[in-house]
C-alpha cells in the first residue's frame, strides 16, 4: 500500500513539474508569471470543492447522471436476453421451415426451365414465322418485302450472335445462310444482267462488240431496276460475325469486307484477273508484276466514271455517304493485287526481281492513291511489312546501297563538280559526283520508306539511313586521312561534307523526318518506362521469384521497333515540345571532320608562307634606308616570294573550295597571318624610320590586297599588324608623348620624376584612340613604340 502511495506521489509530482516547466519554460523572467498561477490554480481548487460539495447534498447534476447510468445498464440486460430469445426463435422456425424452402426452389428451378423452353420455342416459332415470310414473298416475287423479312432474321443472328444456345444459334445462321444464297442467286442473276445490259465490265473486247443500242424507255427501266436492286443487295448484306473470313485480313488486320453490290461489280474482273495472272497463261509472270499492276490500275480508270454517275448516287440515298465509291471499287481490285502479290514475294528467289517486284509496288501504290480515291483506305504496303518480307527487303536495300557507295566512290569521276568543271561559277557548294549521288539514294529510300504504314517499320528505314551516313562519314574520313590539305580530292572531300550538312539540316524540317523525331522521343519514352520497371521488379523479387527466374523473367524483352503499339498518332502540336533535330548526332560528327579539314587547310597554308617568310623577317629593319632617301618605295626584296606563296594558296583554294568554305578559310588564314606578322616580325626586331615606312607599305601595298578581292576592306582582318605599323611611323614627338602616357599605365610611373602633371593625368586608353590605335592594349602599344630606334634610350 505505501509503495503504491509512493508511486501516485511520484506521478503527480511530475505532472506538476511538466505543467510548471510548460507555463513558465526557460526563460528567468517568466518567473514572475508563478504568482498568477497560484491565484489560478486556488480558483480551480475552489470550483471543484463546491461542485462536490453539491453533489454530497443531493442537489447537484452527478447523482441524476449515475441515476440515467444504472437504468440503461439495465435496460440493455433485458434487450440482450430479447435478442438471444428472438434468434432462438428464427433458427427453431427456419429448422421448421428448411423442407418448404427446399421444395420452393426446386418447383422456382422448373418454373425458370420451362420458362426457357417457351422462349427457346419462341424464337424457334419466330424464325419459322420469317421463313414463311420470305417465302411466300419470293412466291409473288415481293422483292421489297422479302428482303425486309431478310433484313428480320439478320437482326435476329446479331442478337443471338453470343448466347450459349449453340444449336439455336446455329438453326438461325443457318437458315439466315440457306436464305441468303437463295435470295443472293435471284438478285444476284438480276443484277447481274442489268450490268450486261450497260455493258459492264467497260474493257476492250465488250467495248469492240457490236451490241443493240437500247431506246431511252428502256434505259430509263434499266436504272430504275438497277436502283431498286442495289438498294436491296445493300440490305441483303450478311452480318459480320456470319463473313467467312478473308484471307487478307492476315496482312491487313484492319480490312473490311466490300459491300456486297461491289462485290458483284468486281466478279467479272476477278474472274479475268484470276484467268490471266493465276494460271498458265504467259501474262502470269513472276518477273512481272507490273503487267496485273497495270491492269488493274487500267480498270479503275476505265469504271471511274460510270463509278461515280450511277454508283455514288445510290450509295448516298443508301446512308452510305461516308462511302466512296470509286474508293471501295479500287480497294477491291487492289485486293486481287495484294492477293498476288503476298503469294509471289515468298517464292522470289533473285534478290534483283525482288528488288524489282518491291519497286513496282511501291510505284503502284503512288498511283493507285492519286487515281483511284482510295488514300484512306489500307494499301498494298502492308504486304511489304510482313517479318519475313520486310526483313529481306531491308537487307536488300542495305546492299545495295552499300554496293552503290562503294561504286560512287571507286568512280574515276568521283570528286569531279556534278555539273562540270565549267559549271563552278553557277555551284556555289561545288558538290562532287559522288555526294550528290549519295544523297540522292538517300533521298530515294526516303520516298520508299514514308508511305508505310507502321512507324516501327519507317524507323528500322530510317536506322538503315543513319548507317550509310556514318558509313560513308567513316569512308571520307578515310580518304581525307591519305590527302594532302592542298590536294584538290582533299578540297572536294571537305565539300561534300559541308554540302551534307546543308542537306541534313535542311531534311530536318521535312515532315517524314518530324514524324521520325517524333516517334524516336516516344521510343526512348518506353525504353526509360521499361527499363524502370525492370529496375522496380529486380528490387521486389523475393527468393522464389529469383528459382524461377529461368522460366519467368523478370521483365519482358521487347525487339527494338517491333511493337506498333509503342508508337502513337502523329501529332504536329507536340514538336513545339522537342529539342534539336532527328540528325543532331549525325550532323556534330560531320561538323567536326569539316572544321578538322578546314583548320588543315589554313595550317598548311600558314605552314607554307612561315617557310618562304625567315628572309624577310631577317630584314634589318633598323639600317634601311629613310622614305626621303628612295626616288619610290617598292616591295621589300625578300618579301616578294612570300607574297606570291600567299596569293598562289588563295587562288588554290579559291579554285577547289566552296564559297562559304572559302570565305571561312581566307578569313581564319587572315587571322593566323595577323598574329604571325604581329608576334614573329614586328615584336622581333627594331625599326628606324626607313625600316617602319618599309613594313607600312610592304603591309598596306603587298598583303592586305591580296585579301581585297573578298572584302572592301582587308585592312580590318589585320588590326593588330595595321595598328602596329601606324605606331611605327608616328611622328617622334607624338610618338614620344604617347609613350609617357603608357609608360604611367605600364611602370607605374613614367619617364621619370620630372614628369608634369598633366602627362600623369592623361588617359591612355584616350590617347590611344586619339592615335587610332582601338585593338592593342597599353602594354601591347608601349612596346611596339620602344622597337622604334629613335626612342631607344
Amino acid at each position: 500500500m505505501a509503495e503504491e502511495s509512493s508511486s501516485l506521489y511520484a506521478g503527480t509530482q511530475n505532472k506538476v513539474v511538466s505543467f510548471i516547466n510548460g507555463e513558465l519554460g526557460e526563460d528567468i523572467t517568466q518567473l514572475s508569471k508563478a504568482s498568477k498561477l497560484l491565484e489560478k490554480a486556488r480558483a480551480k481548487k475552489l470550483e471543484l470543492e463546491n461542485k462536490l460539495s453539491s453533489a454530497r447534498k443531493g442537489d447537484g447534476g452527478i447523482s441524476q447522471s449515475l441515476n440515467k447510468a444504472e437504468s440503461s445498464l439495465k435496460k440493455i440486460e433485458d434487450l440482450l436476453q430479447k435478442q438471444q430469445q428472438a434468434a432462438k426463435d428464427i433458427a427453431d422456425h427456419l429448422e421448421k421451415a428448411q423442407p418448404v424452402v427446399e421444395q420452393l426452389v426446386s418447383l422456382s428451378s422448373k418454373v425458370q426451365q420451362l420458362e426457357r423452353y417457351v422462349y427457346y420455342l419462341e424464337w424457334i416459332l419466330q424464325v419459322d414465322e420469317i421463313n414463311s415470310s420470305i417465302q411466300a414473298a419470293l412466291l409473288i416475287k415481293a422483292e421489297e418485302r422479302c428482303v425486309k423479312h431478310y433484313a428480320q432474321l439478320a437482326e435476329l443472328s446479331k442478337t443471338i450472335a453470343g448466347s450459349s444456345c449453340c444449336h439455336l444459334v446455329k438453326f438461325v445462321n443457318d437458315t439466315l445462310m440457306f436464305w441468303f444464297k437463295i435470295i443472293l442467286e435471284k438478285f444476284g442473276g438480276e443484277f447481274e444482267e442489268i450490268l450486261k445490259a450497260f455493258n459492264w465490265p467497260f474493257i476492250t473486247s465488250n467495248i469492240l462488240k457490236q451490241l443493240p443500242q437500247p431506246s431511252k424507255e428502256h434505259v430509263a427501266e434499266l436504272h430504275a431496276k438497277l436502283d431498286s436492286l442495289f438498294g436491296s443487295l445493300l440490305q441483303l448484306q450478311l452480318p459480320e460475325h456470319l463473313i467467312a473470313e478473308d484471307p487478307i485480313v492476315a496482312i491487313i488486320p484492319e480490312w473490311r469486307p466490300l459491300p456486297l453490290p461491289l462485290q458483284l461489280l468486281l466478279k467479272p474482273l476477278r474472274k479475268r484477273f484470276k484467268f490471266h495472272f493465276c494460271g498458265k497463261k504467259l501474262t502470269n509472270n513472276i518477273e512481272k508484276p507490273e503487267w496485273y499492276m497495270t491492269q488493274v490500275l487500267s480498270w479503275i480508270r476505265d469504271h471511274s466514271g460510270f463509278l461515280k454517275k450511277r454508283i455514288q448516287p445510290l450509295m448516298d440515298r443508301a446512308g452510305l455517304k461516308y462511302m466512296d465509291a470509286v474508293g471501295e471499287f479500287s480497294r477491291g481490285l487492289m485486293q486481287l493485287a495484294l492477293e498476288k502479290l503476298a503469294a509471289d514475294l515468298p517464292m522470289i528467289e533473285d534478290d534483283v526481281v525482288f528488288s524489282h517486284t518491291v519497286d513496282e509496288t511501291l510505284l503502284f501504290n503512288r498511283e493507285l492513291r492519286s487515281a483511284g480515291g482510295a488514300a484512306a483506305t489500307p494499301g498494298c504496303l502492308h504486304v511489304l511489312c510482313g517479318d519475313t518480307i520486310f526483313d529481306r527487303w531491308l537487307t536488300l536495300e542495305n546492299k545495295f546501297a552499300a554496293e552503290k557507295m562503294d561504286a560512287l566512290l571507286e568512280s574515276e569521276s568521283a570528286w569531279r563538280l556534278q555539273y562540270g568543271d565549267n559549271m563552278a561559277d553557277v555551284d556555289d557548294l561545288m558538290v562532287p559526283e559522288c555526294t550528290e549521288a549519295f544523297m540522292t539514294v538517300m533521298l530515294l529510300i526516303t520516298d520508299r520508306y514514308s508511305s508505310l504504314p507502321y512507324a516501327s517499320h519507317k524507323m528500322r528505314f530510317f536506322e538503315l539511313q543513319l548507317t550509310l551516313l556514318e558509313d560513308f562519314r567513316i569512308r571520307l574520313t578515310q580518304l581525307m586521312r591519305d590527302k594532302h590539305p592542298l590536294h584538290a580530292s582533299y578540297c572536294s572531300i571537305l565539300n561534300a561534307v559541308n554540302y551534307i550538312i546543308l542537306v541534313l539540316k535542311d531534311w530536318s524540317d521535312l515532315p517524314v523526318f518530324l514524324q521520325m523525331q517524333f516517334y524516336k522521343v516516344q521510343y526512348e519514352s518506353f525504353q526509360a518506362s521499361q527499363h524502370l520497371e525492370s529496375a522496380s521488379d529486380v528490387a521486389m523479387e523475393t527468393d522464389a521469384d529469383i528459382s524461377d527466374a529461368a522460366s519467368q523473367p523478370i521483365s519482358p524483352i521487347v525487339p527494338r521497333f517491333q511493337l506498333s503499339e509503342v508508337f502513337q498518332d502523329f501529332d504536329p502540336s507536340k514538336l513545339d515540345f522537342i529539342e534539336g533535330s532527328i540528325f543532331d548526332e549525325t550532323i556534330k560528327l560531320l561538323e567536326h571532320i569539316r572544321n578538322e579539314m578546314l583548320r588543315n587547310i589554313v595550317e598548311t597554308t600558314v605552314y607554307d608562307i612561315k617557310a618562304k617568310s625567315r628572309p624577310y623577317r631577317n630584314n634589318r629593319w633598323l639600317s634601311l634606308l629613310s622614305q626621303k632617301e628612295y626616288l619610290k618605295l617598292t616591295l621589300s626584296d625578300s618579301g616578294c616570294e612570300l607574297f606570291l606563296v600567299l596569293r598562289d594558296r588563295l587562288h588554290l583554294m579559291e579554285q577547289q573550295l566552296c564559297r562559304p568554305l572559302f570565305d571561312e578559310a581566307w578569313q581564319k588564314l587572315a587571322e593566323h597571318l595577323n598574329k604571325f606578322f604581329f608576334e614573329e616580325l614586328i615584336l622581333m626586331n627594331n625599326f628606324n624610320e626607313g625600316g617602319a615606312a618599309q613594313l607600312q607599305y610592304d603591309m598596306t601595298r603587298g598583303l592586305f590586297p591580296l585579301f581585297g578581292d573578298y572584302t572592301q576592306r582587308p585592312e580590318n582582318y589585320f588590326k593588330d599588324v595595321k595598328e602596329a605599323c601606324t605606331l611605327l611611323t608616328l611622328k617622334p614627338g607624338s610618338a614620344m608623348l604617347l609613350s609617357e602616357v603608357l609608360a604611367v599605365v605600364v611602370h607605374g610611373g613614367g619617364g621619370g620624376d620630372d614628369d608634369d602633371d598633366r602627362t600623369k593625368r592623361a588617359d591612355p586608353i584616350a590617347a590611344l584612340h586619339e592615335g587610332a590605335i582601338y585593338r592593342l592594349g597599353c602594354d601591347e602599344a608601349y612596346r611596339v613604340l620602344h622597337l622604334r630606334t629613335d626612342l631607344q634610350p
